[in-house]
């Protein structure tokens, strides 16, 4: 009972150490981001990605590149369409005049939740008038989140282009810089630059949370003193 008491004894500080430590493992990670921010965002994305191409930016109406009408109908601006107005179509697609593929059969529900939920708000938003402002899935000032970008910037941006803290590199210096809109950092690291600022496009090797993450310390650095 001795040997058995003792053997508790030992345990017990080696148990709470590692306890301790994954108690401060969970607290260096970033936060996880705000369900309905994270879900909007992605929605955001997975439009830009199928949808634009008939419907326009923003669900404007409006064909890329152009100033003549869209072949899909106008989105934005539309309180009429309700959820399973919005659904319904991206389920299952439409046929006859204006067809539609149905992605209900490459999406998830899911992802299908997602588009349906960033619609909506393309719904709700009145027509001509921009959306309003990022569609970040957290706190841009999140004190975690721009900490992996900075993380994840000094991996894949200072070295060739960017420079230690986004100054002294190849490409434009960051730090300091107020002429950046979020929006516009989110596009540019996704689809990248060409021309002489050419710019690999990081939208296929990292994820919406990571981009996001990026924009975060790039938004950090533009307050900092060049």
């Amino acid at each position: 009972m001795k040997r058995l008491n003792g053997l508790r004894n030992t345990l017990r500080p080696a148990a709470f150490g590692l306890a301790a430590a994954f108690a401060c493992a969970a607290f260096a990670v970033a936060p996880p981001a705000d369900d309905d921010k994270a879900r909007l965002s992605a929605g955001k994305s997975r439009f830009d990605k199928l949808c634009v191409s008939c419907h326009g930016a923003d669900g404007a109406g409006i064909a890329p590149g152009a100033s003549t009408a869209s072949y899909g109908p106008r989105l934005a601006g539309r309180p009429e369409l309700n959820e399973a107005h919005i659904r319904d179509p991206i389920i299952h697609g439409k046929h006859g005049d204006k067809a539609m593929p149905p992605w209900g059969t490459v999406l998830d529900d899911a992802e299908i939740g997602q588009l349906t939920v960033y619609v909506k708000w393309l719904a709700a938003t009145p027509s001509g008038r921009p959306a309003a402002g990022p569609l970040a899935p957290f706190d841009l000032n999140d004190e975690a989140r721009i900490a992996a970008g900075k993380r994840r910037f000094a991996k894949t941006c200072a070295g060739y282009c960017h420079g230690f803290e986004g100054v002294g590199g190849r490409a434009p210096d960051f730090k300091g810089r107020t002429d950046l809109p979020a929006e516009l950092a989110y596009e540019t690291i996704y689809k990248g630059r060409q021309g002489a600022d050419v710019m690999p496009p990081w939208g296929n090797a990292f994820t919406n949370e990571q981009i996001w993450e990026l924009v975060a310390y790039l938004q950090y650095l533009g307050k900092q003193q060049p």
